[in-house]
């Protein structure tokens, strides 16, 4: 079984699975060697370790090499998080989903903050490629109803949801929810696996479990998790005058 068959069966088994995001090599191999069955990017994570703003800021050749570098040091099937595609013209795109495949790539999220319009012309364009070429990559589709506050957020997550999977998506990544009952309508009324982030105000695994969701991410947060224990002990260090906090 290649890692794309791996990745797209975490995504049908009865038990959702945990998808930590890493932003390099380091953070990458530390969740490969702590038993995750996947890796994630997280692009606002990537995007801040090198000095630039989340939202497609960072230039997709140094976006590629971090990803580059993660693949060839890692073994289990890695995700990336490519925003709204780091282009608006359809070749482009497809030249940015050829090159990651190359580099190992098995799945990619990509958002639907443009509107539905847009983002239809880049899903199809991306299945049409990989149709043509014979290639496979698993299309997470990332919709942005509830993050974005839209009119009657739970109706056209819904709406898109049927369009996106006629469109070729393999999953459905559904930001800015927490309302369990809500995710429940989801789930029972969407045939593709829904993917959450796991924040303070989500319940813990096995009642998303129960709530018939298949994929859990950490986004930003394992990143800024990490830097926040960094900037404590720095700031031990220089408060107390000694190296202890080091060690």
């Amino acid at each position: 079984m290649n890692n794309y068959e791996k990745f797209f069966q975490l995504h049908h088994q009865p038990a959702p699975f945990i998808i930590a995001n890493a932003w390099n090599v380091k953070s990458a191999k530390l969740i490969e060697e702590n038993g995750y069955k996947a890796i994630a990017t997280s692009s606002g994570a990537i995007a801040n370790s090198l000095g630039y703003e989340d939202g497609e800021k960072i230039p997709f050749s140094e976006l590629l090499y971090v990803i580059q570098r993660i693949r060839s040091c890692t073994n289990i099937p890695l995700s990336v998080d490519f925003e709204r595609g780091y282009t608006n013209d359809l070749e482009t795109l497809n030249g940015h989903i050829q090159k990651l495949i190359e580099a190992g790539v098995v799945g990619i999220n990509i958002e639907d903050a443009q509107g539905e319009e847009t983002y239809l012309k880049k899903l199809n364009g991306i299945k049409s490629y990989l149709v043509k070429t014979n290639q496979q990559l698993f299309i997470n589709a990332r919709t942005d109803g509830f993050l974005q506050k839209l009119d009657s957020p739970l109706e056209r997550t819904l709406e898109r949801a049927k369009l996106y999977k006629e469109a070729g998506a393999d999953g459905l990544f559904v930001t800015g929810v927490s309302d369990t009952s809500i995710i429940k309508e989801i789930t029972a009324a969407v045939s593709l696996p829904v993917n959450v982030v796991g924040t303070p105000k989500l319940p813990a695994v096995k009642a998303l479990a129960d709530c018939g969701v298949k994929r859990i991410s950490m986004a930003v947060f394992l990143y800024n998790a990490t830097y926040k224990q960094l900037e404590k002990v720095v700031k031990d260090v220089k408060e107390e005058q000694s190296f202890t906090p080091l060690f």
